[in-house]
């Protein structure tokens, strides 16, 4: 989905240190078992899609994309009606005032589609804003979650290859954003995230 390829985008971007280094996660991740007090993974597509917040997104974006859906098939569906009915009144109309009134018909299916993709792009926008604000909202949660665990790295699950199960704090990270933000309609995702050592600010 798109909102899980934003998420994955904005996840690995925000908050998650991840290496980039060819082998880094490789060796890491063998290294797991004498670092788990340090180290942590966490898998990012279950974290939006368990917590009360991330769910509230998914259902309230997929209910607007699912209304613009339904928009776009009522709209096409009346163009349709309205081209056959230009087609046959073509049969008694004489060239030049049939060619004014279908340039006048394209001109006004241009004006719709290019309104329809303006609300497409807006949904797309609103989207990645709510996502920010998941993961704006989320930080706190998961930079105390590392404070609690005594670590210093929290890792992307999909670029570690090999893991020791009792450092994965996905489950969790869910516990802990829930309590700590719920469904987020209060904030919206604005809610600042609370004051924090220089050891568990985020990578860049």
């Amino acid at each position: 989905m798109a909102w899980l390829r934003l998420f994955q985008a904005f996840a690995i971007a925000t908050f998650l240190a991840v290496p980039f280094l060819g082998g880094g996660a490789a060796a890491l991740a063998q290294s797991l078992g004498s670092t788990q007090s340090e180290v942590l993974i966490l898998d990012p597509n279950r974290l939006f899609a368990e917590t009360l917040f991330g769910k509230r997104i998914t259902d309230e974006l997929e209910a607007e994309g699912q209304t613009l859906s339904e928009e776009n098939r009522k709209i096409e569906a009346e163009l349709r009606l309205e081209e056959k009915a230009l087609t046959e009144a073509r049969k008694a109309m004489s060239p030049e005032d049939f060619r004014d009134v279908a340039s006048a018909f394209d001109i006004k299916v241009q004006g719709i589609r290019r309104e329809r993709l303006s609300k497409l792009r807006a949904l797309d926008v609103k989207r990645e804003n709510a996502l920010q604000g998941f993961l704006g909202a989320a930080q706190g949660a998961l930079i105390t979650l590392m404070r609690e665990r005594e670590a210093s790295v929290l890792l992307d699950l999909r670029s570690v290859i090999l893991r020791d199960g009792a450092v994965d704090i996905t489950d969790e990270a869910v516990l802990k954003i829930n309590e700590a933000i719920g469904t987020g309609e209060k904030s919206d995702g604005k809610r600042p995230a609370p004051q924090q050592d220089e050891s568990a600010a985020p990578a860049d």
